[in-house]
């Protein structure tokens, strides 16, 4: 999704983790492809490759759902200049049912002037 320079800023980049945490704990694993794309698709189709990975974290944390989206914000912080692009990291840790988190984590990436945020990983995290 691209966004304005004016949404690189803290509060706005974890204002989008936020919106991407709800989608997920909603379920609404479309609508969350559709808005922020899904990098490890692959050749699959992003909702179903999100629904998947999400099924695969659940199961090695021995759980079953996500809890509710945290209250907190999700944590963002910036790279260093660098050739890759990567701006920004947003992360964001959803509790489960048992122990353990889930992990969603969205990229910032710049090309040139332009900025883009996608989701690069959901991952079980202890």
């Amino acid at each position: 999704m691209k966004i304005m320079d004016g949404q690189t800023d803290v509060s706005s980049l974890a204002d989008l983790g936020s919106v991407a945490v709800r989608l997920l704990c909603s379920g609404d694993f479309t609508a969350l492809a559709t808005q922020f794309g899904y990098a490890l698709a692959y050749d699959r189709d992003p909702a179903v490759a999100i629904r998947e990975e999400l099924a695969l974290s659940l199961s090695d944390l021995g759980a079953s759902t996500l809890g509710p989206p945290p209250d907190q914000l999700p944590s963002v912080s910036y790279f260093e200049p660098n050739d890759t692009r990567l701006f920004a990291l947003v992360e964001q840790y959803i509790p489960t049912d048992r122990t353990g988190h889930v992990l969603l984590e969205l990229i910032v990436s710049s090309q040139g002037a332009d900025k883009h945020v996608v989701l690069e990983q959901i991952s079980a995290a202890a």
